[in-house]
């Protein structure tokens, strides 16, 4: 297994913590992150990327401040990826589903697995 691989895998358990997500595997190796029926990113093992849909604003802010990149190949306009190659892409990864788990779930604070409650 390569370093990537193992990455995601730890992204990928990281978020079947958070409330309401489960991690679909596809046969392709890639994993769909879901928030109840609704699709939140995609984990690639083969690729070490993750791919997230976000809103066309927050698109342009993430690419802009070097948050995210846009996907490759895209399929739309609002979809950003990012490489998963260390520690670091861990939290940036994180950070980034946050924000599309808290906007599906129409919360402002951040999720974090820590939290009590």
């Amino acid at each position: 297994m390569s370093r990537a691989s193992a990455i995601v895998d730890d992204i990928a358990s990281e978020l079947s913590t958070w409330p309401g997500v489960r991690i679909d595997r596809r046969p392709d190796g890639c994993a769909v992150v879901r928030y109840e029926q609704l699709e939140l990113g995609i984990l690639d093992r083969d690729r070490g990327l993750a791919e997230l849909r976000v809103s066309h604003p927050e698109y342009d802010g993430l690419i802009e401040h070097g948050d995210a990149e846009p996907a490759d190949p895209a399929p739309d306009d609002d979809v950003v990826s990012h490489d998963v190659r260390g520690p670091a892409d861990v939290t940036a990864v994180l950070e980034l589903f946050d924000r599309r788990y808290r906007d599906v779930r129409g919360e402002e604070d951040p999720y974090s697995s820590q939290d009590p409650g």
